[in-house]
């Protein structure tokens, strides 16, 4: 499990509950990956210091709708986004660990550049 309290400049929201996150995935109409679930669960949403945002369950919805992200990468699910105009993507894997950035403006999983 990883301890996000270890990471400097980060400011993380408070625990998300079993039931937000059901209700986020039923609006998305898809399961979200257990690794990113299990992140939620310890902090809802988390920036380091503006330059990389990791949506909680309040804005996964919304932000997935307003990229498109079921059309221009069906099969993914956006996560956050790096302030720039690059999205962070995970495949709708229940296994699935990595994370994928991808250009907003293209948002082709082809294209995507594995997260470091």
């Amino acid at each position: 499990m990883i301890d996000v309290t270890q990471i400097p400049c980060l400011i993380i929201n408070k625990p998300e509950t079993d039931i937000n996150i059901k209700e986020a995935e039923f609006q998305l109409n898809m399961l979200l990956p257990h690794a990113y679930k299990t992140l939620l669960k310890q902090t809802n949403g988390c920036s380091v210091e503006g330059d990389v945002l990791l949506y909680g369950t309040e804005d996964i919805v919304e932000r997935n709708k307003t990229w498109e992200v079921h059309h221009y990468a069906s099969g993914y699910v956006a996560i956050g986004d790096d302030g720039g105009g690059r999205v962070l993507l995970m495949r709708q894997a229940e296994k699935e660990k990595k994370v994928w950035i991808v250009d907003a403006g293209v948002m082709d999983p082809q294209h995507a550049e594995l997260g470091g």
